[in-house]
Order: C-alpha cells, then sequence, then structure tokens
C-alpha cells in the first residue's frame, strides 16, 4: 500500500513539472499558432479544413495560457516565470480572451472576426513582451 503512495505522489511530481522554458513554450506553441492566424486575416480560408487549422490554432492559443502558468515555468535563463504577478496573469488571460474570439470567428467562418481577433492577440504578447521579454534583451 505504501508502494503505491509513493507511486501515486511521484507521479504527481512529474506530470506537474513542466517541459520546457517559457521561450520554448512560446516557440512551440504560440508562435506557430499565431502565425497561422495572423495569415488567415488576410487570405479567406478555401474550405472546412483550412478553417478548422484557423479553429484549432485558436484553442492552442486559449491553452497556451495554462502552459506558461504552470507552477515551476523557468525562463530561458533559469530565472523563474513570473506566474504569481499579477500583470504577467492577467496578460496570459488576454491570449486565452484573444483565442476566444479567434475561434469564434473560425466557427461563424467570418474573416472579419478573424482579423479582429488578431488585433486582440497582437496586443495580449506586446504587453507582455513589453515587460518581460524586451527589458530583458536589452
Amino acid at each position: 500500500m505504501r508502494a503505491l503512495v509513493v507511486l501515486l505522489l511521484v507521479g504527481t511530481a512529474i506530470a506537474q513539472a513542466p517541459g520546457g522554458n517559457l521561450k520554448q513554450v512560446m516557440r512551440s506553441v504560440l508562435l506557430p499558432n499565431s502565425n497561422i492566424i495572423f495569415e488567415f486575416q488576410s487570405i479567406t480560408p478555401k474550405n472546412d479544413m483550412q478553417w478548422q487549422t484557423v479553429a484549432k490554432a485558436a484553442i492552442a492559443i486559449q491553452e497556451s495560457a495554462n502552459l506558461i502558468l504552470l507552477p515551476g515555468r523557468l525562463r530561458s535563463n533559469g530565472q523563474p516565470a513570473p506566474v504569481q504577478a499579477a500583470d504577467y496573469v492577467k496578460y496570459t488571460q488576454a491570449l486565452v480572451l484573444a483565442g476566444g474570439k479567434c475561434l469564434k470567428g473560425a466557427q461563424a467562418k467570418n474573416l472579419d472576426d478573424i482579423s479582429n481577433c488578431t488585433d486582440l492577440l497582437s496586443e495580449a504578447c506586446d504587453n507582455c513582451h513589453k515587460i518581460y521579454r524586451d527589458p530583458l534583451q536589452r
């Protein structure tokens, strides 16, 4: 019985450890999925499969907020990501809002809605980058 409890605790700890640093998550989830959405603001999806591609990218954007807020997430410099900072949380929640609007636009197959949601997406990224990324790169 004790062995089972130990296995459950170890399994929980392993499951909660973030798999990559913040930059890796940005580059593997947020950047490519944002690019998909930005691409479709200038070209009209031609079929259901392309609209589904936009919808999947929007879902990835929404869910990325959970990924970048995981306790234990590190920045690429090894320092902890500011997952407890109120403004950081606010900016990640803006990703949820932007992704949701993009998803609704994709589900409605409305190119105007996609164009409008990209403004929210850009703003969410820019607000966080101004404080947490760009000053660190100077």
